[in-house]
């Protein structure tokens, strides 16, 4: 059972370091010419050494996210619609957290703050450090078509 666990628990930490954290979004402070101080609390759940990978001075992009946590900015990928900065600040907030919350607070630092990162929205945060892979298509809502034509409902098979 202990290796079971390992094993799923691996597979987890990669699929998070793949498809990046999830956060939400507390507050923006806007700066001139596209720039912005952005601070997000990550959602829990995850292994702590995940968490531990978030560090002051480290590289990271943020993309926000559909509350389903797929991927909304059309057909390019979230590392191409992405804000691209540095966290320049990482608390852990004291005593319980609420369900959901990790409680960890990270600040990150961007020259040019895209559309979805406002506060209350969900993003995605991937540190330079952790593999930048491909969304598989079906992670992404893309908006040139809706949702019905990506996901048919039973209506389309005939009925005899």
């Amino acid at each position: 059972m202990q290796r079971a666990a390992r094993n799923q628990t691996e597979t987890h930490n990669a699929f998070i370091r793949s498809h990046w954290m999830p956060a939400w979004v507390d507050a923006v402070e806007y700066g001139k010419f596209g720039r912005a101080k952005v601070s997000v609390t990550l959602f829990g759940g995850m292994d702590d050494w995940l968490y531990a990978d978030f560090k002051k001075d480290s590289s990271a992009i943020m993309n926000s996210v559909e509350n389903t946590l797929k991927h909304t900015h059309g057909a390019y990928g979230p590392a191409h619609m992405a804000s691209r900065g540095t966290i320049f600040e990482v608390t852990k907030s004291e005593g319980p957290t609420p369900v959901g919350s990790s409680g960890i607070q990270i600040r990150f630092e961007t020259d040019l703050i895209i559309e979805g990162i406002r506060p209350g929205r969900v993003v995605r945060v991937r540190l330079a450090s952790w593999p930048q892979t491909d969304v598989p298509r079906e992670e992404y809502l893309n908006d040139a078509s809706s949702i019905e034509e990506r996901f048919p409902s039973p209506a389309i098979f005939p009925k005899y």
